[in-house]
């Protein structure tokens, strides 16, 4: 049936008797293991009677008006599986992933057509990578019928998209991932934004709890590639490495070979990393040793002079206070954060003298442990409503009575 908008003019029965899709690929690679671990089939289109170029969307659209949206999501995948078998003959163990919308073919599950096309083309399930695309899913059970079937016959299964749109976390307990894709809606300028480094991270650390692997997508540039393995993924994919093209065009040795590249500036980037948190490390030190210095000097009664007057001196400071030995504050908190916003103020506050400290991990991990001194991972101060690390530190006053100087260093110094 013909539909003619925009001049455009259109016929899905056409396009699908003629296997006229258009698919790209796009490596997935592996930096630590150097090399190629597969490609996706990309569905990007199909040309109309005009020659004009129709993109994906355009054409599920109509196609799910015309009743055909299922037929041109089969050809999609009978597409990709034959365009994979020259790249297949060469390399057994690579992977293919193809997108398997649950949304179109929840009504037609069991027909075994996947299976049937895998076979007819004589690739091992094992090779084959079923991407769940998480769009608005009425029958959880159909779904689940279907990746049990398919599971079962040998096939891996990933679910794509993790952080946008409709791929919400609940959907991991649904589909039981082999492999989990997170999305560029993280991904994107990771580099240097820290919420995305947290949220990136909690994605890696349920993934690894689950089984699953991690894919990021759509990497495009060096630094986010570095970012995102030093956090924990185990496959990239994106421009990075190479965009998506014509199966034609795949040069898996050219990829090769950029991936080893990557791997050498990975490992000088872990080099420097590693170098510049020995310096952030140093600093710290040398900064807590000379708040000491000049409080094991001091009466504790003039804790406090002393360091409202460290604060001002030190602008990488963020606030600094003092506990006794059973956790007790002895001085306020000096702060060199005194303009809050006053949405904040209500639910962000410096502690004040007498707070008990003796539940913070500043206090009871050195307390238990028997540490000199102790360095938290980086949280939201209650004190500033700002990101920041807390380093608390042993002393003894001149009357051999033992302290805990804690000190929040701020944000902007913080390497992350």
């Amino acid at each position: 049936m013909d539909t003619k908008k925009e001049g455009v003019s259109l016929n899905i029965n056409n396009i699908i008797e003629q296997k006229s899709v258009k698919l790209v690929f796009q490596p997935v690679v592996s930096v630590i293991k150097k090399s190629v671990i597969g490609l996706e089939a990309l569905f990007t289109g199909s040309l109309d009677d005009n020659g004009k170029f129709i993109n994906k969307d355009y054409l599920l659209t109509y196609a799910s008006k015309e009743g055909e949206a299922i037929e041109l999501d089969r050809l999609y995948r009978e597409k990709a599986l034959g365009s994979f078998v020259n790249v297949y003959k060469d390399n057994k163990e690579a992977l293919l992933f193809i997108d398997i919308n649950i949304s179109i073919i929840d009504k037609y599950i069991g027909s075994k057509i996947l299976l049937n096309v895998v076979n007819e083309y004589k690739i091992e399930p094992k090779n084959i990578v079923l991407e769940i695309v998480a769009e608005k899913i009425d029958d959880i059970e159909a779904m689940q019928k279907f990746i049990n079937f398919y599971r079962s016959r040998g096939f891996l299964i990933a679910l794509k998209d993790l952080g946008a749109g409709f791929a919400n976390l609940d959907m991991i307990s649904y589909v039981e991932p082999d492999i989990i894709k997170i999305n560029s809606v993280i991904t994107k300028e990771i580099s240097y934004n820290y919420y995305k480094q947290e949220i990136f991270k909690s994605l890696i650390n349920l993934s690894k709890k689950v089984g699953a692997l991690v894919v990021t997508e759509e990497i495009e540039t060096e630094a986010e590639a570095m970012v995102v393995m030093e956090l924990g993924a185990d496959m990239i994919q994106g421009s990075v490495f190479r965009e998506a093209i014509n199966i034609e065009n795949v040069n898996l040795s050219e990829i090769t070979e950029k991936t080893k590249q990557l791997s050498i500036g990975y490992k000088d980037y872990m080099i420097e990393e590693i170098n510049a948190k020995e310096k952030a490390h140093e600093d710290y030190d040398n900064i807590i040793n000379n708040i000491i210095d000049k409080l094991v000097k001091e009466n504790k009664k003039n804790y406090d002079n002393t360091i409202d007057k460290i604060v001002e001196d030190y602008s990488i400071l963020e606030c600094v206070y003092i506990l006794d030995n059973d956790g007790y504050q002895v001085t306020d908190t000096a702060t060199r954060c005194k303009n809050m916003l006053s949405q904040k103020a209500l639910i962000f506050q410096p502690a004040k003298k007498g707070t008990n400290h003796a539940l913070k991990k500043y206090y009871y991990f050195p307390k238990s442990m028997h540490l000199n001194k102790y360095v938290t991972e980086p949280y939201v101060s209650l004190a500033t409503g700002n990101l920041c690390i807390t380093i608390s530190a042993y002393f003894k006053n001149t009357s051999g009575e033992d302290y805990i100087l804690c000190v929040d260093f701020n944000p902007d110094y913080i390497n992350i």
